[in-house]
């Protein structure tokens, strides 16, 4: 005899009758599929729309005028004026690189 999670004697056939239908009881279960990613989707959508929409747009133009102002000014360091533009030229068409890779 054996003893079940309560104590209980558990005979040698229940014990062999559990343990044969517990991986039948496995293949039978089917998955629930209920996880959902839209929270997450949603808040990285914003951050997306807050980088590429008018938000972005604005601190882009910032970025161009700041960058204007110091070549005016002479002290525009040429490293830093082509990371503004490049940086402005990423983020702006990410949507359309990833799209390109993403196509069939």
């Amino acid at each position: 005899m054996f003893r079940n999670f309560f104590g209980a004697r558990l005979p040698r056939l229940a014990l062999h009758t559990l343990l044969l239908a517990l991986p039948f009881a496995a293949m039978l279960a089917e998955p629930a599929l209920a996880q959902n990613l839209d929270p997450l989707e949603n808040m990285l959508q914003t951050v997306v729309d807050a980088l590429t929409g008018p938000i972005g747009r604005l601190i882009a133009i910032l970025a161009v005028v700041a960058a204007g102002y110091m070549m005016f000014t002479g002290r525009l360091n040429w490293p830093l004026f082509l990371a503004i533009f490049f940086g402005v030229v990423l983020v702006f068409s990410a949507a359309t690189i990833i799209d390109g890779f993403a196509a069939p």
